[in-house]
């Protein structure tokens, strides 16, 4: 192996002069033709790892990734390069899904990357058959593991490649993963004599700071104040996210929201304007954040809990990423903990729940008993929990673990359905098609079907327009086309329909099984990984320190977060008193929130601060009104 020609390849595409280390030592496992295992935290270029060897390599590399929008963004990102790569999901024609293999078995392209479940398709594995393959890259490895937090049932279907190539070598690569998910990748995997190869968890120009309290958005201006550079707000709410980026704007920072329901272009715009630094702040969802190549984040701050620390560290983790000093901020209410846990049990209804929406399902789908498996059905989940009288949240999460049970299959397509907006004029729209024509009915169709439609995009559901108006659904998708280029709608095509397929014929009451001990498992390692997360934010301990023992790595104290820091020592200097006795004394107006004053001084300090001001209502100095309020007698 030539190390000289690696160093070459990696300055031609990437410009660097050096690998990180362990990428040259991970490289040269997967070249010798090993089982590699490569746990690297966020930031730590997981993907050169893979990406690099596929050029030095004289054969071809599978890259198995779970969401299309990852890929994607691979793709461009090599393509940029000038490197030769594809990918292949399920938003395409037959016609184009068999070019782009035929061009990986026989043609130039290097690295082809595909959905696990496409793994299981004949046409696939017949061509992967033929390739020259050198190695197959496991993206997002955690998938595979029922103890890791984003588990994915096909996952575990990529053993077939095994059977089919058994001489081929893997490389599984996670930035997130336990000692027991590691274990689990390498025995899903059927991997042998492998390397395991970890770097360490901790981040030492990471601050992590944890905030508690009810005044989120006052603390976030107070944090927002002192940090400087490029950074990212977290909330779990796709309004919240539109509605704190609009205040932020309206303070005089230059702030955008991103979500999962905006369409591709538009994320892909404000992901490039905030890279560019036309953005200071993204305000997103956590639909933000794979593929992101910006190493100078400074800031990344949590306004809610994430449902496992994984999450959190992997989402915290891209700041900082150039080695700078940057800031890891949570803003946590204690109703936030409350409701983290409430979401955890609604994620998993009784038994019994399961049972009656999975007839529920069938009946809405009209599959009779003893039939079924292998039908793909179009999904609306919106009109089918409205119709089923459903709570839309509780009836995606059934539909999650029907996934994880192996009686169905979900698409992409539910969490990111196409969406429509009218730009025409009103007043013009009905005479400008002929009597008649197929645009103007499917036009007549959005503004019957859509409130708002003139007003933003909405997510649409094509599938609808086919019952309404019995026409082939690739005639809507056509059509809806067509009216775009007329200058009617913008249209934001799904790359994925929104569909389920059933793997099993439809059992009736008594046959309907769900695994109780799996099912139980999997809520027991849910809540696990939420405890962790909890415990992240209440613990009075090192919040690195955590992080690290949580990912089977001893720790000592960082001597940089808040708790390193003193925000939980209460203990207060003759000094911090004056300080607030000179503040009370000075107010213009006699009454104070005590919470509202302790804010002023900088976290390490406020509990000291909130002492001193009990100690000074038990002295006289102040008198108590209710909850919160006080009045200050200092300066009578």
């Amino acid at each position: 192996m030539n190390n000289n020609k690696l160093k070459e390849i990696l300055k031609h595409y990437w410009g660097f002069d050096t690998f990180r280390d362990p990428q040259l030592e991970i490289i040269e496992s997967i070249l010798s033709g090993r089982d590699t295992v490569a746990l690297l935290p966020t930031g730590g270029g997981k993907s050169l790892c893979y990406q690099l060897p596929a050029l030095y390599t004289k054969g071809k590399v599978l890259v198995i990734s779970p969401l299309i929008s990852l890929m994607q963004d691979q793709v461009q990102s090599l393509q940029k390069r000038n490197i030769l790569a594809a990918a292949i999901h399920s938003g395409m024609k037959y016609e184009e899904i068999d070019r782009t293999l035929d061009n990986f078995v026989h043609g130039p392209i290097k690295l082809l990357y595909i959905s696990p479940e496409r793994v299981q398709t004949e046409m696939f594995q017949t061509r992967f058959y033929m390739a020259n393959i050198a190695f197959v890259a496991i993206d997002e490895a955690h998938c595979i593991s029922q103890w890791g937090h984003d588990f994915r049932p096909s996952y575990t279907s990529l053993s077939i490649l095994r059977e089919i190539k058994p001489n081929v070598p893997f490389i599984a690569l996670t930035a997130t993963a336990t000692q027991l998910v590691l274990e689990d990748i390498v025995t899903q995997l059927q991997f042998k004599n492998e390397q395991i190869f970890t770097k360490s968890f901790e981040r030492k120009n990471l601050q992590f700071i944890v905030s508690k309290t009810d005044d989120k958005i006052n603390e976030l201006q107070r944090i927002l104040s002192k940090l400087k550079g490029s950074g990212i707000i977290y909330h779990r709410s796709r309004v919240n996210c539109m509605k704190i980026a609009d205040l932020l704007k309206q303070k005089g920072y230059k702030a955008a929201a991103y979500h999962g329901g905006m369409s591709h272009y538009d994320r892909e715009r404000i992901q490039g304007e905030w890279t560019n630094n036309k953005y200071q702040i993204i305000v997103a969802t956590n639909a933000f954040g794979m593929g992101i190549d910006k190493s100078d984040v400074r800031f990344v701050i949590h306004l809610d809990v994430p449902p496992s620390l994984e999450e959190y560290y992997q989402e915290a983790g891209r700041a900082g990423r150039d080695g700078q000093n940057a800031f890891a901020v949570s803003i946590i209410a204690n109703k936030d903990i409350v409701s983290a846990s409430g979401v955890m049990q609604t994620s998993y209804p009784k038994l019994e729940e399961i049972g009656d929406f999975y007839q529920v399902l069938h009946r809405y789908f009209k599959v009779a008993l003893g039939g079924g498996a292998g039908s793909d059905f179009y999904f609306d989940i919106e009109k089918f929990a409205t119709a089923a009288k459903i709570n839309q949240h509780k009836a995606y999460n059934t539909l999650k673990i029907l996934e994880r049970q192996e009686w169905l299959i979900l698409s992409e397509g539910l969490k990111n359905p196409s969406l429509v907006m009218v730009i025409a004029n009103p007043r013009e729209i009905h005479g400008i098609y002929p009597e008649g024509d197929l645009r103007y009915e499917v036009l007549c169709t959005l503004l019957r079907l859509y409130e708002g439609i003139f007003v933003e995009k909405v997510p649409i559901d094509e599938s609808s327009i086919v019952s309404l108006l019995k026409i082939p659904y690739d005639k809507i998708t056509t059509l809806l086309k067509m009216l775009e280029k007329d200058g009617m709608i913008e249209y934001d095509q799904s790359l994925n329909k929104p569909k389920i397929t059933l793997l099993k014929d439809r059992a009736d009451v008594t046959s309907f099984k769900i695994d109780e001990k799996k099912y139980l498992e999997d809520k027991g390692n849910a809540q696990k990984r939420l405890n962790a997360v909890i415990n992240f934010f209440s613990s009075d301990n090192c919040r690195q320190k955590v992080i690290l023992e949580y990912f089977d790595e001893e720790a000592k104290a960082c001597g940089r977060c808040d708790i390193c820091r003193g925000s939980q020592n209460s203990d207060y200097t003759t000094e911090d008193k004056k300080e607030v006795i000179n503040y009370l004394a000075t107010m213009k107006t006699k009454s104070f929130y005590g919470s509202k004053v302790a804010a002023l001084w900088p976290l390490n300090r406020r509990k000291r601060i909130v002492k001193v001001i009990e100690d000074l209502l038990d002295e006289g100095y102040i008198e108590f009104v209710s909850k919160d309020l006080y009045i200050s007698l200092l300066n009578d």
